[in-house]
C-alpha cells in the first residue's frame, strides 16, 4: 500500500476548501458486526488511518470546482430540491456489504450488487448537474464501496489482505433508504473525511 490517494487528494482538493457531496451512510446497527470483525486488523496496521465508525460512507456524488463556501443559498436550495426530487423516485434497496479488500491505498468493503447503487449515482449526478453543470459532477469513485481505512505510509498489502481474509467470512445486508447532502472536510494529516450534514434525502419507500 502507498499514499497515492493522499497525493491525489492534495492535487484536486485545495487545503482551505470543503466540498458538497452526497453520501450513503450505513445504518450503524447493520454494519457494526462486520466493522467489529475487521477492527483488530485495522488497529494493528501502523501505516493505516482507520476511518472512525461515525464517518463511514459510500460516495454517491462530489461537486468539484467550487468550494462549499462559495455556493449561494439559492444554489444550495436548488440543489437540495433537485436531489430530493430525483432520489424520491428511486425505490429503497438493499446491498450486501463485504468482504474487505486491501487496495493500493485503502481498505474497502465491497457493496454488491451495484446496479441499483449506480442507478442512484446517475440520478444524483443529473440532479446536481442541473445546478452546477455536468463538468462539476464528473468525478467517479469507482465500484460502490465503503472505505474502512486509508494508507498514511507504505506497507505490504498482501499481508493485510491475508489478515482480512482470515478475520471473518461475515457479510451483512445494508438498507439504502436515504442519502445525505453533506459539506465535507478532508484531513490529509489524519487521512480522514468528516462532514456537516445539510439535508437527509429519503428514497421512495
Amino acid at each position: 500500500m502507498d499514499t497515492s490517494m493522499v497525493e491525489q487528494l492534495r492535487r484536486r482538493w485545495p487545503e482551505d476548501w470543503t466540498k458538497l457531496h452526497v453520501y450513503f451512510c450505513p445504518d450503524p446497527v447493520e454494519i457494526a458486526p462486520l466493522v467489529d470483525a475487521y477492527r483488530s486488523v485495522l488497529d494493528g496496521v501502523d501505516f493505516l488511518s482507520p476511518q472512525p465508525d461515525e464517518w463511514l460512507h459510500a460516495t454517491v456524488m462530489v461537486v468539484d470546482g467550487v468550494p462549499a463556501r462559495e455556493v449561494s443559498e439559492r444554489q444550495r436550495a436548488d440543489l437540495e430540491h433537485h436531489l430530493r426530487q430525483a432520489v424520491s423516485e428511486i425505490p429503497a434497496f438493499t446491498l450486501t456489504c463485504g468482504p474487505a479488500t486491501a487496495g493500493r491505498s485503502s481498505i474497502a468493503l465491497d457493496l454488491v450488487p451495484d446496479r441499483d447503487f449506480l442507478r442512484l449515482v446517475d440520478r444524483v449526478k443529473v440532479a446536481a448537474g442541473a445546478v452546477f453543470g455536468r463538468e462539476a459532477v464528473r468525478y467517479s469513485n469507482g465500484r460502490p464501496h465503503i472505505t474502512l481505512g486509508y494508507a498514511r505510509g507504505d506497507g505490504d498489502s498482501g499481508i493485510i489482505q491475508t489478515a482480512l481474509r482470515n478475520a471473518t467470512d461475515l457479510r451483512v445486508t445494508l438498507t439504502v433508504d436515504e442519502v445525505r447532502l453533506v459539506d465535507v472536510l478532508v484531513d490529509t494529516e489524519r487521512v480522514q473525511f468528516r462532514w456537516r450534514e445539510l439535508a437527509v434525502l429519503p428514497l421512495k419507500s
